[in-house]
């Protein structure tokens, strides 16, 4: 999906994977930190590339011509 995401939808959908792990277990997965998985489950950051990767989810830049 290239285009903007839902910032708790991609909590949502990292929640579903969590369970029965751990963070850590999923951070690593990811290839995150835990600390940097656990910020994002609590919204103190936003998800980087790896997070949305990870969902299947990517972001896309369009210029736009004025």
């Amino acid at each position: 999906m290239i285009g903007h995401y839902d910032k708790s939808q991609v909590v949502l959908e990292l929640r579903d994977k969590l369970e029965g792990r751990t963070q850590a277990d999923l951070a690593a997965e990811i290839d995150c930190t835990p600390q940097y998985l656990s910020d994002v489950l609590s919204g103190r950051r936003d998800p980087g590339p790896k997070i949305l990767d990870f969902l299947g989810l990517k972001v896309g830049y369009v210029r736009v011509e004025g």
